[in-house]
């Protein structure tokens, strides 16, 4: 029955049921609109409910009792119980809702969207509610990670509830994951709707049309958060029960291509990742500059990483604008060969690598493109300076080229050397610190190609030649009670006192090595290694740069340890730089392009081959109930 003075809202009411009865759900959302500025009619509505429901009042079981009737009836009543007190609840949130109270409004919201959610749920009417659940969940969604990037705004409302002086040990969950999980709940209806065709045989049908609309804008959420290990179960589920790809909209294919190819390239699966990115580039629309270019920003450093720079003309399409400044110097040092600029110029404490971190392919970059720099190093000395065979068409089978590695040594030191005389050798790729690296040449032990910081567990080690023998002041502050306490046990179990100030050990013994504490006691003289043949520490070091090189497939050859060499059999045929430093991008994509499937990508299923079945799929339940033993005629 209507209610007196409410002739908005049973206009409104009356539309919503006829909006029910013809099953229109992208009119029903264009009704139920909550974001503002509302239009007139909206805030004429608002005035109603105030007067003839207001909160807290007996009639607000009248609202509910005329939301009820909104729903289609049948014999046996009617079984979408959800969708009236959602109504009910997108009522008092119009009437309710303090928008300059950021979090009480957020906390109603989601909870709107909870409860629309549990109206989609339901089998015969959930799907009209679908356009409203994404149009509900954007706007939460935008609200979550607005507050996520200004969380001073809802500060002082967490230290009023007290929520802002939780248990540090307690990981905290925020309100962008908060949201994440409520999108998540509708996707999985979504994904688990049993109209049309199941699995890769059937094609989006009723709630499953929003599969990848939920997946694509929870995804946006979870990488807001961080939080991408929840988006290894939505993988999985997408590539057990979702229709193809290919069936969806390519605004949805694109986007939902792109966080997957994100969520591959962050779990270093890189082959994978780039073929999902580079589908994601080419499906996208050409006037969507801003996209291609966000897409682009994770496809270059997936090639480069597998040893494909980005080339001129790719850097200066409209899409790329911008780029060329961030990657063409990491590809020029790649090329190069110099492992010192190529550390400075991705170091944490570089300015220009401010806009890598934000983006997160700061440490992928550092870490698996810095092989390639010593692969360009060694082959340029190799072009330089290695013996590269007999020339073609003679008679003499000479030995097959190789390279002296002490040559690579040289060519090491000459770097360190350069960069320790001028930290500014090259203006583009002037480190932003000082330059450690160029150092390390000089070490008596550790690295002699890294720099690291020192281990306070081997603080002092250094000085245990020395004339030190009794402990520093801070030492003496800090432990003055265990070195020299008031008095001991001995031998014996008889207490000894002790004079203050007398050390019970005794003074320290600088020379550690019986007692093997000092794990380089047995330091060797680089010179005296080089009388006897021996190999360098830094050789060593170069020798697992390039047995890693071996092993990875981006050289080929092999290592003689003796005389240290790198030897390229086979090369007469092909030539010793072709045979020894093969194309990395093409030794990856040999390797790893036998396994083309994409995790989290549905494809169709494989077409029938000359009239017979093709491969059965996953899921399929074979009867042998009637199968014979083998061997049985």
């Amino acid at each position: 029955m209507a209610g007196q003075g409410t002739r908005v809202l049973d206009r409104f009411l009356s539309g919503i049921s006829e909006l029910v009865r013809n099953r229109e759900g992208s009119k029903l959302q264009d009704f139920l609109q909550i974001e503002p500025p509302l239009s007139d009619i909206y805030r004429q509505m608002v005035d109603e409910l105030r007067q003839q429901y207001p909160n807290g009042s007996q009639k607000e079981a009248d609202l509910l009792r005329r939301c009820e009737a909104l729903v289609p009836r049948s014999k046996g009543g009617s079984s979408w119980s959800a969708f009236p007190t959602f109504m009910k609840l997108y009522f008092t949130f119009l009437r309710d809702v303090n928008v300059d109270n950021l979090l009480e409004t957020y906390n109603m919201l989601k909870a709107l969207v909870n409860q629309c959610v549990l109206a989609l749920g339901d089998s015969q009417f959930g799907v009209i509610v679908l356009p409203t659940v994404l149009y509900l969940s954007k706007v939460l969604a935008k609200l979550a990670m607005g507050l996520d990037r200004r969380p001073e705004l809802i500060a002082h409302l967490l230290r009023r509830e007290g929520r802002s002086d939780q248990d540090e040990s307690i990981e905290k969950v925020t309100l962008v994951e908060k949201s994440a999980n409520v999108v998540r709940e509708a996707f999985i209806k979504c994904l688990t709707d049993r109209s049309g065709t199941p699995g890769v045989q059937g094609k989006p049908e009723g709630k499953r049309i929003g599969i990848y609309l939920m997946a694509n804008l929870c995804l946006k959420l979870l990488f807001q958060c961080g939080k991408l290990r929840n988006a290894e179960q939505m993988f999985s589920s997408i590539s057990a029960q979702s229709p193809p790809l290919k069936y969806f909209p390519a605004s949805q294919r694109v986007t939902y291509l792109y966080y997957l190819g994100r969520y591959l390239f962050s779990n270093n699966l890189f082959y994978p990742a780039q073929i999902a990115l580079q589908s994601a580039y080419d499906q996208c629309h050409r006037e969507a500059l801003s996209q291609k270019r966000v897409i682009l920003t994770y496809l270059i450093p997936c090639n480069m990483i597998m040893g494909r720079l980005p080339s001129v003309a790719l850097l200066q399409r409209p899409e790329s604008e911008g780029l060329a400044e961030k990657f063409l110097p990491i590809g020029q040092l790649i090329v190069r060969g110099d492992y010192i600029a190529f550390r400075e110029h991705l170091a944490l404490d570089s300015s220009v690598t401010e806009w890598f971190a934000q983006k997160g392919i700061l440490l992928p970059l550092r870490n698996r493109c810095e092989i390639l720099v010593w692969r360009a190093l060694a082959r340029k000395v190799f072009i330089h300076g290695g013996f590269h065979g007999e020339p073609q068409g003679s008679a003499q089978r000479g030995p097959p080229p190789f390279l002296y590695l002490h040559k690579l040594e040289t060519a090491v030191r000459w770097l360190q050397s350069e960069h320790a005389q001028s930290r500014h050798s090259v203006p583009s790729f002037a480190p932003s610190g000082p330059n450690r690296d160029a150092q390390t040449g000089q070490n008596d032990f550790g690295s002699q190609l890294v720099y690291k910081l020192p281990d306070h567990d081997f603080a002092g080690v250094n000085e245990a030649d020395g004339p030190e023998s009794y402990p520093g002041p801070e030492v003496w502050s800090k432990f003055e009670d265990f070195l020299s306490p008031d008095g001991c046990f001995d031998a014996m179990g008889h207490w000894q006192p002790n004079s203050p100030g007398i050390l019970v050990d005794g003074p320290p013994d600088v020379d550690y090595r019986q007692y093997e504490l000092d794990p380089y006691a047995q330091r060797i003289e680089l010179d005296s290694e080089s009388d006897h043949g021996k190999p360098t520490p830094m050789m060593r070091e170069l020798e697992s740069i390039l047995a890693s090189l071996l092993t990875q497939g981006l050289m080929r050859g092999y290592l003689t340890h003796k005389n240290p060499r790198f030897a390229i059999p086979g090369a007469r045929l092909r030539g010793a730089l072709p045979t020894g430093f093969p194309n990395v991008w093409q030794t990856i994509f040999a390797r790893e392009s036998e396994d083309d499937h994409v995790p989290g990508w549905v494809q169709p299923p494989s077409p029938v081959v000359g009239g017979g079945l093709a491969v059965a799929g996953g899921g399929r339940v074979v009867n042998l109930s009637g199968a014979r033993p083998v061997g049985v005629q």
